[in-house]
């Protein structure tokens, strides 16, 4: 899985992902987040993804919050 930070949200359920090490951003919807509410989400939350590609262009799949690594 791939991570990056939240960059805005847009009125319908949707945002977008600027991938780490990348300045490219990802679209993403709520309808493919996983184990988190759209409502619970915050410009700046770090999530982990998979990457989909579309006639539209790569956007965000499966997208979740990271399991913290354990020390």
């Amino acid at each position: 899985m791939r991570t990056g930070t939240i960059s805005s949200f847009s009125e319908r359920s949707s945002g977008f992902i600027k991938q780490e090490g990348s300045d490219e951003e990802l679209f993403f919807d709520a309808s493919d987040l996983i184990d988190v509410s759209f409502t619970d989400l915050r410009i700046g939350d770090k999530l982990a993804f998979l990457v989909t590609k579309s006639l539209k262009g790569p956007y965000a799949t499966s997208v979740r919050k990271p399991v913290p690594a354990h020390s």
